[in-house]
């Protein structure tokens, strides 16, 4: 058996060594901004970044990340894993409360998973979940996971927000975790407002001792960004890891706030529906990937905050980076042009573009993709439609023609970046695209037992996902951190997300 007591150590080490000889300073509010509302706050029914970065505060998962995105033991004190990979046996912590009393124990472990691997469990990140062949409660205090397959990534999965433990007893009794969601992480759910805010107190129970220090948090929630520019600088707020890029300058530059940058885990990419006629078409595909002015991206949208994606959408920083230089960064024209005269449109044709008005850079981008696919002749409208909506009626059912999205990354494992978006079987692969050549390397590289294995099989991916081009990878976004100078001890992370919040507070 391999045994995470020294592992376990490791991360409370190095998020204890930022704090160097500061005092905690307890009390106080912190008022953060976002651009979007959650799309809903149960962890099994939560799809968006939003959703996850309120899930993270109000629930807790048996692992989580330091801010390197490295797994250490959270709800679970320790975990062993068999020598073929195929148990990991979790021992929990003791005398763990949700928010409504109720002691969390190994059977709400069982009823979790349980609850996301049921058929009807509308599950976004069903492959987290897929080679868990059941879950057994050895004790109250002992869960183990039996798995069907080794996964490499499985520890990483358990850190991930959808993967929260939920209160049985409550949920067999009827109750709406997204209308009033119950965990047992930092802060409790007081309100959600939509389009305004949502408000959290503080866990007076939480079971990390002295933990959190704030007395409450409020999400203000601020679609337009310009105003959220403005509530940074007036002090209407005193944080936000969503700052616009075209601001960026201005607020770091105003006196009493701290600005950090980090390349993450928040990559944009091109849907193209291959159920629309010539986007089934990998020609057609590989054309509108070229003719991408990648560096215009850059420049227009994140004024110059970010990373244009040139070759495997796994980023440099990662373990499992490609190292392959596919794209002009300025696009090529030529090109494009020649493929999509091969496929059989030397005029081009015409299509959509739809992007959520509530994700500020995909509408910023959009007259710039439109720009560049009318170069080589490919005439593009552009729709745009707020979140949920968008959503409901055009993510889920697929019923578009081209559209945007963007990842961000909560686990930073290569799998992350990868498996969900183009492995046919999954709830995330909307554009639709069905290729059992790269679910067979997607399926290899997941389960390899050694990190080798998985990175020579997450490079035959990347090589694979440029010829077929199922999706069309853009940029990279670094994360844009400013808060007040007033706030001590926080440790952004390359997942985007906001777990190190518990561990820092507001000096006087």
């Amino acid at each position: 058996m391999l045994s995470s007591a020294a592992l376990a150590l490791l991360p409370t080490l190095n998020l204890k060594a930022h704090a160097q000889d500061l005092q905690p300073v307890d009390g106080g509010i912190l008022r953060l901004a976002f651009s979007a509302d959650p799309a809903g706050m149960d962890p099994a029914l939560g799809p968006s970044g939003m959703s996850h970065v309120v899930i993270e505060q109000i629930y807790s998962t048996l692992m989580s990340l330091d801010p390197d995105a490295q797994p250490y033991p959270d709800l679970a004190e320790s975990y062993e894993v068999s020598d073929d990979g195929l148990q990991y046996t979790f021992n929990l912590r003791k005398g763990v409360t949700f928010h409504n009393g109720d002691e969390l124990t190994a059977e709400d472990v069982k009823f979790t998973f349980d609850r996301l691997r049921a058929p009807d469990s509308g599950y976004a990140y069903d492959s987290q979940v897929a080679t868990i062949d059941n879950v057994e409660v050895v004790d109250p205090y002992t869960v183990r996971f039996h798995l069907n397959a080794p996964t490499g990534p499985f520890l990483t999965y358990m850190a991930f927000p959808g993967s929260s433990i939920v209160p049985k007893k409550l949920l067999e009794s009827g109750h709406d975790l997204n209308a009033q969601p119950v965990g047992s992480g930092p802060f409790k759910f007081v309100s959600y407002q939509p389009r305004s805010m949502i408000v959290f107190e503080k866990n007076a129970d939480f079971y990390e001792e002295g933990k959190p220090h704030f007395d409450g948090l409020e999400f203000h929630l601020i679609a337009d960004v310009t105003a959220l520019t403005n509530a940074v600088l007036s002090g209407t707020v005193n944080f936000s890891n969503e700052i616009p890029p075209k601001d960026w300058q201005t607020v770091i530059s105003a006196p009493g706030i701290v600005g950090q940058t980090l390349e993450g885990s928040r990559f944009y990419w091109l849907l193209p529906n291959h159920d629309r006629s010539p986007l089934d078409d990998q020609k057609v595909r590989q054309a509108i990937a070229h003719a991408i002015d990648r560096s215009a991206i850059v420049a227009g949208t994140f004024f110059g905050q970010a990373t244009p994606i040139l070759g495997g959408v796994i980023p440099e920083w990662n373990w499992a980076y490609a190292d392959i230089d596919y794209f002009n960064p300025r696009g090529d024209v030529d090109k494009a042009k020649g493929l999509l005269a091969e496929a059989g449109y030397p005029d081009g044709f015409e299509t959509s573009l739809t992007m959520a008005s509530s994700f500020p850079a995909m509408v910023s981008m959009a007259p710039i993709i439109q720009a560049n696919l009318a170069a080589v002749g490919i005439k593009a409208s552009i729709d745009t439609m707020e979140i949920p909506r968008y959503w409901d009626e055009i993510w889920a059912p697929s019923a578009f023609d081209l559209t945007a999205m963007y990842w961000v990354s909560p686990l930073a494992d290569p799998d992350d970046f990868v498996y969900n978006n183009y492995h046919s079987g999954t709830a995330l692969n909307v554009q639709k695209s069905i290729n059992a050549e790269m679910d067979a390397i997607l399926t290899k590289a997941k389960s390899g037992i050694t990190q080798e294995e998985r990175k020579a099989n997450y490079l035959l991916q990347q090589e694979m996902s440029l010829e077929q081009m199922p999706i069309v990878p853009l940029v990279n976004a670094w994360l844009l951190i400013a808060h007040t100078d007033k706030l001590k001890n926080y440790t952004p992370m390359r997942s985007g997300f906001l777990k190190t919040i518990k561990d820092a507070w507001l000096e006087d």
